[in-house]
């Protein structure tokens, strides 16, 4: 929804970015659309229907009703608590809400996990941001709060700012599609 593409050819891609926007808050209370209950499901990487996840969920949200209340206190925590630490491994939340460190792979898959153990449907984005100079490899999360919204809980952005291009979504799988753009993009900012 924050991206579009203004022109696409052989030279390339024209792709307007904007920085996410949170839902108003009367969206935020109604219960999930049921076609995003895709999005609720465990994974083998995203256990969201382990009873330590769960309890961890329950506890993060207490008494929170509205999805984006809930949304913020996740993205809180795992900011909050898990220790920024380049981490080279397949990503697990199970595995980062037992060691409490990691990159933004681990960051994120904790964050889907738990906001899919406190109900909320959300989902893994990939791609690029730019971060001290350059456009590098990024992933961060979706959660739909009456809207999809994003977030960078690794770096304690409640909505992720223009910089984040989002390339594919999901797992381990789609974020190998990635493999066939890297190192061969040529990003130029032509307006900001």
């Amino acid at each position: 929804e924050r991206q579009k593409v203004l022109s696409l050819d052989e030279s390339g891609v024209v792709l307007e970015v904007r920085a996410a926007t949170l839902p108003p808050a009367a969206a935020t209370g109604a219960p999930p659309p049921d076609d995003l209950k895709p999005w609720l499901t465990s994974t083998p990487a995203l256990q969201a229907d382990h009873p330590d996840m769960l309890k961890q969920a329950a506890e993060i949200v207490g008494a929170k009703e509205a999805m984006l209340d809930k949304a913020r206190a996740i993205h809180e925590w795992v900011h909050r608590g898990v220790s920024k630490e380049m981490t080279v491994s397949l990503p697990s939340a199970l595995d980062v809400l037992r060691t409490m460190k990691g990159d933004c792979n681990e960051h994120t898959y904790l964050t889907v996990a738990l906001a899919r153990a406190a109900g909320l449907p959300a989902k893994v984005m990939v791609g690029i941001v730019y971060h001290e100079g350059a456009f590098c490899y990024h992933v961060w999360p979706a959660i739909y709060a009456g809207q999809w919204v994003e977030m960078d809980p690794t770096w304690g952005q409640e909505t992720v700012d223009a910089t984040h291009i989002a390339l594919v979504e999901g797992e381990l799988e789609q974020q190998l599609q990635l493999i066939k753009v890297m190192g061969q993009l040529k990003i130029h900012v032509i307006e900001e």
